[in-house]
């Protein structure tokens, strides 16, 4: 089965995340001895702070510095985690931030919004017209989400694809948010799995490998399996442009 982490911060010497070339390359090194092979680089992109025209430049520049780097064996998606105010509306193109060639793009909201009918219109927006696919990043931090998973389901409903981050099911997250989070796995309220990992200490690309086996343990392989092949029907996506 092929593995795929579809959110990092392992573009160097961009964000808040990996701050060196050789740190990048020990956590994709990381990630390879998991067997994970196939990877998304999802840079924080604030809407508010910075124009889509200097984002993607400065992005591309640091990826084109980066990309001789990258093993060989390694595949790469290039895309953002982007989040979404008001400012964001005001381009009429922002495919640029999805992933890769693909509709899909990465969303971060803020994360005391409640989805209502107003707190829908944005996603209503990105799919009605720029006809992106929003994907949701590590869901657990959305108290409104985490307690009604029948909003959960009705984004899916709309097409939201909803992540959450392999951290969440490590020995040392709260035994009462693992529990949640895997009962919302084993019900499909979670579809992909992410390390959004910044280091080898804030959120660890080794998290995968132990959020697999316990989501594996608890919830059977098939849901592993699932999750992978949400995945890779994005991954594709991003490389082939649909």
């Amino acid at each position: 089965m092929e593995l795929y982490d579809m959110h990092s911060h392992i573009l160097p010497d961009f964000d808040d995340g990996a701050r060196t070339v050789e740190d990048s390359l020990a956590l994709i090194d990381s990630l390879k001895k998991q067997g994970v092979r196939n990877i998304c680089l999802t840079p924080h992109y604030y809407t508010n702070e910075r124009s889509l025209e200097d984002f993607v430049e400065k992005r591309q520049e640091a990826f084109e510095k980066f990309r001789p780097h990258i093993p060989d064996e390694v595949n790469i998606v290039l895309g953002s985690e982007v989040y979404v105010t008001d400012y964001l509306f005001n381009n009429s193109d922002i495919s640029a931030v999805a992933y890769g060639s693909s509709r899909y793009i990465l969303t971060e909201f803020p994360y005391e919004t409640a989805f209502d009918e107003r707190g829908l219109q944005k996603i209503y927006m990105l799919r009605e017209n720029y006809r992106l696919i929003p994907v949701f990043p590590h869901v657990e931090r959305y108290p409104y989400l985490i307690s009604n998973p029948d909003v959960i389901e009705h984004l899916q409903d709309l097409g939201v694809v909803i992540q959450t981050n392999a951290v969440s099911f490590s020995d040392e997250a709260s035994f009462f948010r693992k529990r949640k989070l895997l009962k919302m796995v084993k019900n499909g309220y979670i579809d992909i799995l992410g390390t959004d990992t910044h280091s080898m200490t804030h959120n660890p690309p080794d998290s995968f490998a132990k959020a697999t086996r316990v989501i594996s343990e608890k919830c059977g392989s098939r849901t592993v399996g699932r999750m992978m092949h949400t995945a890779e029907k994005i991954f594709k996506a991003a490389k082939q442009g649909y």
